[in-house]
């Protein structure tokens, strides 16, 4: 087996788009296996990590598939999340069990007064297709079904807070959602792993499906 460093693995997958602090993002979310561990650093398996250039192509066909607005996040490499007690870690790890990595991703989202309608209408209604990306690679693919009521008094906690620390004051308006997650329709079938680019922004971006198929 051809073993390389951390810095070959992520030189590899330095291609346009994914630039070298996304490209390890992604390997320490786990799109290339789990690393071995020496007293040098971390050694990658080359077959996993060229592989992983494998799946990024051809482009995401999401946005051609769904006539719905895609809700994109942008995570951060799995870390201990202390102040949720439902998890023990949030942002992306894709060899975690399922469940697990969908608690992870759906908490918590800071979410204005039209998102919060969007959410709750197209949500409830149709489901709005949820797509989480580390270093701009799709790590996880859902339907978001609408917020979940019963952490509602722990969002609310967590926006008084920010409120409070906002120089907007009493305008600052967001409110601290989680998400209730559902399995992905055939909009997301094969393309787990593929690039998903959003250009520059915050911890996530709608986008506009353009399906002309108005069941999707």
């Amino acid at each position: 087996m051809e073993l390389w460093t951390e810095r070959q693995a992520t030189r590899h997958l330095m291609v346009p788009g994914i630039g070298r602090d996304a490209a390890r993002s992604a390997l320490k979310a786990g799109v290339a296996g789990r690393p071995v561990e020496v007293s040098t650093g971390l050694l990658y398996d080359a077959r996993e990590v060229r592989d992983v250039l494998d799946r990024m192509d051809p482009p995401c066909e999401i946005r051609q598939r769904t006539s719905r607005p895609v809700f994109v996040a942008r995570v951060a490499p799995r870390e201990p999340d202390e102040r949720t007690p439902w998890r023990s870690w949030r942002g992306a790890d894709v060899l975690a069990p399922r469940a697990e990595q969908l608690d992870a991703a759906r908490a918590w989202w800071h979410l204005g007064a039209r998102m919060d309608a969007l959410i709750g209408g197209v949500g409830s209604a149709k489901g709005v297709p949820f797509v989480v990306t580390c270093g701009g690679i799709i790590v996880l693919g859902a339907e978001i079904r609408g917020v979940d009521h019963a952490v509602a008094a722990a969002g609310l906690e967590m926006s008084s807070a920010r409120r409070s620390a906002s120089p907007l004051g009493e305008s600052y308006s967001r409110n601290a959602r989680a998400f209730v997650l559902g399995d992905p329709g055939p909009w997301f079938d094969g393309q787990d792993g593929r690039r998903f680019g959003t250009g520059p922004g915050g911890p996530f971006r709608v986008v506009q499906g353009r399906s002309r198929d108005r069941s999707t």
